[in-house]
């Protein structure tokens, strides 16, 4: 019988389930372990995202973020440059000392919050701060997250390294933002706040980057060290010794290895572009979804429902699109990553047409923004596969510096459309826009976006580098 290369010897024998979902959580927990470091600096992230993105209100620097670039282009510039730098790293530096420095930054910018909350310049520097952090880790944990997780585990792990974890730090900054739009009697100021959960989270990503961290054993194969992989195979499942199941995905890491390495630079380079464009398409479409016309549009609606605009509207608004991402994180290894995505790209696209439509209309204020809301739901539901298409998608030669590519585009989007308030025609052409091209990628995806739950590495890569897949 012909043997297909991308498959390793024996690629089902690891794919059996265990007795129950709690049982391989509680095995592959190692596998978590040695990335809570990025969640934790992804929240960090995620709340810097929010704060830029409008939902700063609180802030004794609302004005200076609007009426200034400096302090908004700050975490994005910075971001950018993080991105660069780990994606040199990724592959040829160990990824403990990458997630400790990146944690001691997440650190630092909390402490200069906490501290000089009413100094601009400290403000700005806190963000350049945050910002290099979260580009920096961001990187190698989306390039590796896949070869440090098992193929039945892999949706969930990258999903919710990056996921949930960007959607918790959104979902605490709207949390705390409300607290002080209902004016309570406090008297720490909410930038404070901002800075004493930056410090919680650095200190906790500081202590797991340094007690838990576990190289990717791909990264040790690539400088052929196969002892040192099968060591760190053996820490990232329970129980803690070399099994068969431990050699079985060191065969499929070796396997993946010596696929990529066929592969020239420029076959390399080739073969990343169709999934390149495509996971471009599907991560732009997350950035648009949470700018200054967003929160904008979440303002004006919100205003003219409750008399006082009181807290509500930013707590549902975060945790909708928080429940949005936690229910499809169970799915992605089950259901499959392309349904949930075609489904909330879908959906998504109609509730922003539905909102343009209504947007303005004063009798049905309260109708768009339940259309709002729901469209926060669908956003998070339909970007949630994204964190693990990209651990899959791209050659190794080339995973890293395409996903730099892809994050550092998302951030320029991001950019954009945080750096000026629009008019509410503007408004309104914005949530045409949206939906608009929800609607075109969910038709395009249909065709052209693989379904990879369950496959290996080298198996989710090339159904990737193929422009079309009608597979679900």
């Amino acid at each position: 019988m012909a043997t297909d290369k991308y498959a390793p010897p024996d690629q089902h024998s690891c794919t059996a389930p265990d007795s129950s979902w709690l049982s391989r959580g509680h095995k592959n927990q190692p596998q978590w372990n040695a990335l809570g470091a990025v969640s934790f600096i992804l929240i960090s992230g995620g709340m810097s995202l929010a704060w830029g993105a409008g939902f700063a209100v609180h802030s004794a620097h609302r004005e200076e973020l609007l009426m200034t670039s400096h302090m908004e282009v700050s975490w994005y510039a910075a971001a950018t440059v993080g991105a660069v730098l780990g994606a040199l790293c990724t592959h040829r530096l160990p990824l403990q000392p990458v997630y400790i420095f990146g944690s001691c930054l997440v650190l630092v910018s909390g402490i200069l919050f906490l501290a000089c909350h009413e100094c601009p310049a400290a403000i700005i520097t806190a963000r350049y701060l945050d910002g290099l952090a979260n580009g920096l880790v961001f990187v190698p944990a989306m390039a590796t997250v896949g070869e440090i997780s098992v193929r039945g585990m892999r949706g969930l792990l990258a999903s919710t390294v990056e996921q949930l974890s960007c959607n918790t730090g959104i979902l605490m900054q709207l949390l705390y933002t409300a607290v002080w739009q209902v004016d309570w009697n406090v008297t720490i100021a909410a930038d404070q706040v901002h800075g004493v959960l930056s410090i919680v989270y650095g200190v906790v990503a500081l202590a797991l980057a340094s007690t838990l961290c576990v190289e990717s054993p791909v990264n040790l194969l690539l400088r052929s060290d196969e002892q040192q992989a099968v060591a760190a195979l053996r820490h990232l499942q329970r129980p803690y010794m070399v099994t068969s199941e431990t050699l079985i995905q060191l065969d499929e890491h070796k396997h993946y290895v010596a696929t990529n390495r066929e592969m020239s630079w420029w076959q390399s380079v080739r073969m990343g572009l169709p999934p390149l464009l495509k996971l471009l398409a599907l991560r732009s479409l997350n950035a648009l979804c949470l700018t200054l016309v967003v929160w904008s549009a979440l303002y004006e609606t919100a205003v003219q429902v409750a008399t006082h605009y009181q807290a509500w509207p930013y707590v549902i608004f975060g945790v909708m699109r928080w429940c949005g991402c936690f229910c499809v994180l169970l799915l992605v290894d089950t259901t499959g990553r392309k349904k949930p995505t075609l489904f909330g790209c879908f959906s998504c696209g109609s509730f922003a047409l539905a909102f343009a439509t209504l947007f303005g209309r004063t009798p049905h204020m309260i109708t768009a923004l339940a259309l709002l809301f729901s469209l926060q739901f669908f956003a998070g539901l339909g970007q949630t596969a994204s964190a693990v298409y990209l651990t899959e998608a791209f050659p190794l030669a080339v995973k890293p510096h395409y996903v730099a590519v892809v994050y550092v585009i998302e951030l320029f989007l991001r950019l954009i459309f945080c750096s000026f308030a629009p008019s509410p025609a503007g408004i309104v052409a914005y949530f045409y826009v949206l939906g608009g091209l929800s609607i075109a990628f969910f038709f395009l995806s249909i065709f052209c976006l693989p379904e990879t739950r369950l496959t290996t590495l080298s198996e989710a890569q090339h159904k990737f580098s193929k422009w079309f897949n009608k597979d679900f």
